[in-house]
């Protein structure tokens, strides 16, 4: 393009010593954030300065790569309701344009295509500023560790997480409704919009991610009561979800680690705080996630306490790829009654069943769901009969809070799973389990007071993970402050 670094710099709304890192070349991976800004530039260009790019970057070398590509298109049938959405009411041709996309991703990164990690820390004071002026009676939550603040983008309030929902309780069906009356969520009109979802089915494609357009519970409206919110779900589609407010997340990680202040698909899709609050605005997915305890015995010099199960997200899911966060994290979605199974119980104990007691799960991409009631008591795994039939003494799921994602726009619901009967791990704990959405698992005892304290510190949390965390972990020494050694930490607000 004939520019400076200062004047490329400018034109990206990155730093000039970004793109001088950059111009150095080496072996440094560039993040799939910067490649979404690169792909507008090249949009843009001059067809005299696509011509210089393809020359200078190869890319005349691998041209063949296109009908290899277009054959992964189209065996990929779990992205084709996603690209017919994104065709309507296009003159061009939404495929080719992904597969123009994917094809600049093969020839740019090859083997070494990668998401570079980013400081949560960042993330959050960049969202912060965005919204500054805004925050009200909501603000962003902050976990405070006696030596360290950790700023999270959770919009909340002190009244949704200050009583637990007990969700077997015949009051937690009251607090969560089915809206039949709820208007679709509007579509985006932008042309930075559409290469952003174009490179976001190109991304899936090349990296092979799961990707299910099922339905999901889109929130439509809350409202304060004593005790928490009651809260109002339509359904809606993942695909339209995964193209339209997720992309948020992407956009803002580049403005983080390239410094720069431009984020042009939040100013149209979520500008305000007020718009964040306003779910019915926009495909608002989300759903619950619960710190899962098992009561064990005293075991040698171990006294009495519960296992503590955490997960890293593995490389092939959509969100918080690589983030440790608890277990289950699922989004709210139905399976067969939409309007009786909008309360997020229902959502967590089938994700209890598919990610930690190896049932078969409901969304998967492998085969076509023939089973009417994937949550008849017929088919219940054994850990979770064991649990059905011990009783709401042996255990109980409540959920600790409620909030909204700043980055994602989300709602999120942490949770706490806690089995209160040590005769479960001692009869079940062998066949609990992870599933192909956690890399690894990690174990750690309630007793363990310095451990805890060191995953608290731990940046790799995704911010709703740490934010289930803390509650569930405070929610639990509530529940049994024997078996829990709770480490100091506060909860509460920025200012």
């Amino acid at each position: 393009m004939r520019l400076t670094n200062e004047e490329f710099a400018e034109q990206l709304g990155v730093s000039a010593r970004s793109v001088a890192l950059w111009r150095k070349g080496g072996d440094g991976a560039i993040s799939l954030q910067i490649q979404r800004i690169f792909d507008t530039v090249l949009e843009d260009a001059t067809n005299a300065q696509r011509d210089r790019f393809a020359q200078l970057a190869g890319l005349d070398k691998v041209a063949g790569s296109g009908d290899e590509l277009r054959s992964r298109l189209d065996a990929a049938a779990n992205l084709h309701s996603a690209l017919a959405w994104l065709q309507s009411g296009r003159d061009d041709d939404a495929a080719a344009s992904v597969l123009t996309a994917a094809a600049r991703m093969n020839a740019a990164a090859g083997s070494r295509w990668r998401v570079a990690e980013t400081a949560r820390s960042a993330v959050a004071q960049r969202l912060h500023r965005y919204y500054a002026d805004g925050f009200g009676d909501y603000r962003p939550m902050r976990i405070g560790l006696g030596d360290a603040d950790i700023d999270l983008t959770i919009l909340s309030a002190t009244e949704w997480f200050s009583t637990p929902i007990d969700l077997q309780s015949d009051d937690a069906a009251t607090r969560f409704a089915y809206d039949h009356a709820a208007a679709v969520a509007p579509r985006p009109d932008s042309g930075a919009w559409l290469r952003a979802a174009e490179t976001r089915l190109a991304e899936c494609l090349v990296q092979e991610t799961r990707f299910v357009d099922g339905q999901l519970y889109r929130m439509t409206g809350w409202e304060s009561q004593s005790g928490g919110v009651r809260t109002s779900f339509t359904t809606g589609s993942f695909a339209q979800y995964a193209l339209t407010v997720d992309l948020l997340e992407a956009e803002t990680l580049a403005a983080a680690q390239g410094g720069g202040e431009a984020l042009p698909l939040r100013d149209l899709m979520m500008p305000t705080v007020e718009s964040v609050l306003t779910p019915g605005s926009r495909n608002c997915m989300g759903g619950a996630l619960a710190l899962t305890a098992f009561a064990r015995p005293a075991q040698g010099a171990r006294p009495a306490d519960f296992a503590l199960l955490i997960q890293e997200r593995g490389a092939k899911v959509l969100n918080a790829s690589g983030r440790l966060a608890v277990i289950p994290k699922c989004f709210h979605e139905p399976t067969s009654e939409p309007s009786w199974e909008v309360s997020i119980g229902t959502s967590l104990a089938r994700e209890l069943e598919e990610e930690l007691f190896g049932k078969a799960e409901v969304d998967t991409t492998l085969d076509t769901r023939r089973t009417i009631d994937p949550m008849h008591p017929d088919l219940l795994t054994g850990p979770m009969r064991y649990l059905t039939e011990a009783g709401p003494t042996a255990w109980s799921m409540e959920c600790t809070g409620f909030g909204f994602n700043l980055l994602t726009g989300n709602y999120e619901f942490p949770c706490l799973v806690a089995v209160h009967d040590e005769g479960f791990w001692q009869r079940c704990g062998g066949g609990v389990e992870s599933n192909w959405e956690s890399e690894r698992i990690t174990l750690i005892s309630s007793q363990d007071e310095g451990g805890l304290r060191a995953l608290a510190h731990n940046p790799a949390w995704s911010d709703e993970g740490l934010f289930a965390f803390v509650l569930g972990l405070r929610r639990l020494h509530e529940l049994h402050p024997e078996r829990v050694a709770l480490p100091h930490f506060e909860i509460g607000f920025t200012q």
